[in-house]
């Protein structure tokens, strides 16, 4: 049985421990599996700490996907008859009593009805069954290059798809066997890199101390079955009685980022939960088939309070960089209005990349929700609060996640958009996505817009009701905020009846991914219960029918300006005349073109507006207000500060 490489760092000492893996098929390439630790330090800023390590790991195992023939039985073990359960944690106590006050509370009539919108609702296209088999909970992710495969992952099982074609199939044992034994896998998740045109898998490998890695593949070149980089991250870095639970990822330019929650082991999630992990990866290595370097960010706390569950921000139209933003929020309380807005400030390659961290404030309070309603009487688990999904476009980040309608009491969806992140105050706004006729969660989100200035996002979500099975929905939402009526992708065909419990798993995510050769297309996978019971996934491309993205100038915006008073003393104002919107940065730059100050980032509509700033920080001397769209050069004007 294969072991985990465990690294540990005491005292100025180094230990590093070297296990070799048994290949159980033929591969192209072994080497030892090797972890070093080069620093540790710790930092603290505003009440936030974190300590920041570097880790290189020895060169991957390769799998050539397409020449595994070994028999794949993929078997789970699934219990059916919960034991007399555990003493509860805080957040099952509070789950407990939301599920009574909502039991008291008197529901509105469910219909299945809905007032119109002035958001347009997508189109379904193609849609298709996908994952064949799969246990509980139905944790789905979906990525789609650029040529149309598809990967597609569930637990505990991965399948590859030509369009709405099924290559293959593999069960994550079987997709990475040539690591050794690996007898508990869980919580796949998959990505496509647009500008590198690969895949990347990361998925976890034991639920104790003992045996806890983080199984991450890298492909080789855009084809799926083909050849894949294999490494493995010890879940356990610190040799205590913790394993990884949870990981999401997301890439930057350069970068591979990968989040996880430590837990106690022989503890329920809720009550054994430690801390939250940033690892930060080198794509380039990976890719390569070098050895892997790494960072990791742990032990975050604000005001002595470990950060829980944090989500990386996915790129939208393409991925951005050099710095990457992660969102957290305080998921098990009953109602918060705190969202923590962290950023990896630059690549890994860099060598300076440090973690800042900042509070923001919500007008819109989330909170911890009551579970779920089935036709069948039975409840759906629904979680807790956290950020389940992020994405950035244009200068804006936006995000969802589980909370409670307190207006019916039900399970809803947050949707959260936060602005000025490149600035020293960004801004964020929530709302509620609810609806009388059904429960909704586990949602996800993606871009769908048509280009520079449009922020139009595709949200994709898992519904039931009493008078529905749990099937998956999705939600348009145009570039003013506007959300749309639910489209219905997949009806479900029976309640979920996996577990001899009142309460059975509903999902722990959702899949959802722009089509990046395609603008205002997403591609989804989610849940839906069959008529026997069973937790299966859904596959769905969509499009927008927005009108605005039909007309869509996706051109560069043409600008008239006029700079006044010049020579400056105390401020200066630019006129400027546009054809169309789009959103650009403002800056300036010295004679030699070099950055002085990045001003502002922000939406120029088309028409004539005026832009100003104060010069008393500026010395004496000759400047240029330039003017980027997508790192373009629209204006560049020069001026001149006097005193």
């Amino acid at each position: 049985m294969g072991k985990t490489t465990l690294c540990f760092h005491s005292k100025l000492k180094l230990r590093t421990f070297v296990f070799q893996f048994i290949p159980v098929m033929q591969i192209r390439l072994i080497l030892s599996f090797a972890c070093v630790l080069v620093s540790s330090f710790a930092m603290s800023q505003n009440g936030f700490t974190y300590r920041q390590q570097y880790y290189t790991f020895s060169k991957p195992t390769r799998i050539d996907v397409a020449s595994n023939t070994q028999t794949d039985f993929d078997p789970k073990l699934v219990l059916v008859k919960p034991a007399a359960p555990a003493p509860q944690s805080d957040t099952r106590l509070k789950k407990q009593q939301l599920d009574d006050l909502r039991a008291k509370h008197v529901l509105k009539p469910r219909t299945t009805s809905f007032q119109k919108t002035e958001a347009p609702e997508p189109t379904l296209l193609t849609n298709f069954n996908g994952n064949i088999t799969q246990g509980t909970p139905n944790d789905n992710d979906i990525a789609v290059s650029k040529g149309g495969k598809i990967i597609s992952v569930v637990n505990t099982n991965l399948n590859f798809f030509s369009d709405s074609i099924r290559v293959s199939s593999r069960s994550l044992a079987a997709f990475a066997n040539a690591l050794g034994s690996l007898n508990r896998t869980f919580d796949p998740r998959v990505i496509y890199d647009p500008k590198s045109d690969r895949f990347i898998v990361v998925f976890l490998q034991g639920s104790t101390s003992a045996d806890t890695r983080i199984i991450v593949g890298f492909s080789d070149t855009n084809d799926p079955i083909g050849t894949w980089n294999f490494y493995q991250i010890p879940g356990n870095i610190t040799g205590d009685s913790s394993w990884s639970d949870y990981p999401i990822i997301s890439i930057s330019d350069e970068d591979l980022f990968i989040t996880v929650n430590r837990v106690r082991d022989n503890t329920p999630w809720q009550s054994g939960f430690i801390t939250s992990y940033i690892w930060q990866v080198s794509k380039a290595s990976g890719y390569a088939g070098d050895s892997l370097r790494t960072q990791l960010y742990d032990q975050i706390t604000y005001n002595n309070r470990s950060i829980w569950s944090v989500c990386p921000v996915k790129g939208g139209s393409t991925t951005y960089g050099p710095n990457m933003w992660f969102l957290s929020q305080r998921p098990s309380d009953l109602q918060n209005d705190t969202v923590f807005l962290h950023e990896i400030t630059n690549t890994l390659a860099s060598g300076n990349a440090t973690l800042k961290q900042t509070v923001l404030r919500t007008n819109k309070a989330y909170g911890l929700q009551p579970n779920a309603i089935q036709p069948n009487g039975k409840k759906l688990q629904t979680n807790d609060a956290r950020v389940l999904s992020a994405c950035y476009e244009n200068g804006y980040i936006h995000y969802v996640g589980n909370t409670i309608d307190t207006a019916n009491f039900a399970p809803a969806v947050y949707y959260g958009v936060i602005g000025g992140v490149w600035g020293n105050n960004p801004q964020i706004e929530g709302k509620i996505i609810s609806y009388d006729t059904m429960d909704i969660g586990y949602p996800s989100i993606a871009y769908m817009g048509g280009g520079s200035g449009d922020n139009s996002m595709l949200i994709t979500f898992s519904h039931v009701s009493p008078l529905q099975f749990p099937g998956t929905s999705a939600v348009y939402v145009d570039r003013f905020g506007n959300v749309s009526n639910p489209v219905l992708v997949k009806a479900g065909e029976g309640s979920i009846a996996l577990l001899g419990d009142s309460l059975d798993r509903w999902g722990d995510y959702t899949g959802n991914q722009t089509q990046y050769a395609e603008t205002g297309i997403c591609w989804i996978n989610g849940s839906y219960g069959t008529a026997n019971g069973q937790n299966r996934t859904w596959i769905a491309k969509l499009k927008s029918n927005d009108p605005l993205l039909q007309t869509e100038q996706l051109n560069q915006v043409k600008t008239a300006a006029t700079i006044y008073p010049n020579p400056a003393q105390n401020y200066i104002t630019l006129e400027i005349e546009a054809t169309q919107s789009s959103w650009v940065l403002f800056s300036i730059t010295d004679v030699n073109g070099k950055l002085v100050a990045p001003l502002l980032r922000d939406r120029l509509k088309a028409g004539k507006s005026a832009f100003s700033f104060q010069t008393d920080a500026l010395p004496t001397g000759n400047y240029y207000l330039t003017i980027t769209e997508n790192d373009q050069l629209i204006q560049n004007k020069p001026f001149v500060v006097v005193r």
